[in-house]
């Protein structure tokens, strides 16, 4: 089983992971251009269990401006200031570690790109990188409340992006708002075998609540 080392700049913070992430992703927004200081940040998720950290960490909590107002806790360095990983306080169980701090290139690449509208127009993406693009076409809606009409454009986009399996969670978080049972259920099982990284999310997403008592759902999403 792989061993993988992540550090600061001076080396204090490090932490050692064991085994490969669950998921590897590329956020473009602002927070993370902000943090980094870049254009994007690069993150890998992994279960709490893998992870050892090593050395001590300053934590700065950030809530995000999105709907569900989760709060991300940021973990850097307090001598050279480079951050290494960050945690969740609803979701104890992962720990997202800053690909960059592993110095390594042979690293596993991302294979999802989030808050795409806010990408640098000259950053390219890999041609088989799952985007949330077409989600971002329906936002509007959502953020509007009108919850049936963006589940009705959005299964025509999952007909579309078959495989994109955060747009399928995002459809069926939608219909569960709408009163759609059925078809939520149906699309969150496509997200699953798309990405069985949306599981976890999928326990305490509050957009899932009005089905969370259906026939099937705590079998689906692992906690029955």
């Amino acid at each position: 089983m792989s061993l993988r080392t992540a550090a600061c700049s001076c080396g204090q913070l490090s932490l050692t992971v064991t085994g490969d992430p669950d998921r590897v992703s590329i956020c473009h927004c602002t927070a993370c251009q902000r943090r980094t200081g870049s254009a994007f940040g690069v993150q890998a998720r992994f279960a709490a269990d893998q992870v050892q950290m090593t050395g001590r960490s300053t934590e700065y909590a950030r809530t995000s401006d999105e709907r569900d107002r989760r709060v991300h806790v940021f973990h850097f360095c307090p001598d050279c200031g480079g951050t290494v990983y960050y945690t969740e306080p609803d979701e104890p169980e992962m720990v997202a570690v800053a690909v960059g701090a592993f110095a390594d290139p042979s690293f596993p690449a991302p294979t999802t790109s989030i808050y795409d509208a806010r990408r640098h127009p000259w950053v390219a993406l890999p041609s088989d990188i799952e985007s949330d693009a077409p989600w971002e076409t329906l936002l509007p809606l959502y953020q509007a409340e009108e919850y049936a009409e963006a589940a009705e454009r959005g299964r025509r986009l999952v007909e579309e992006y078959p495989a994109n399996g955060h747009l399928a969670y995002n459809v069926a978080c939608c219909e569960s708002m709408a009163g759609q049972t059925e078809p939520a259920l149906a699309h969150l099982r496509l997200a699953f075998e798309r990405s069985e990284g949306l599981r976890s999310q999928a326990a305490d997403d509050p957009d899932l609540d009005p089905i969370r008592d259906a026939p099937g759902f705590a079998e689906l999403v692992g906690t029955q």
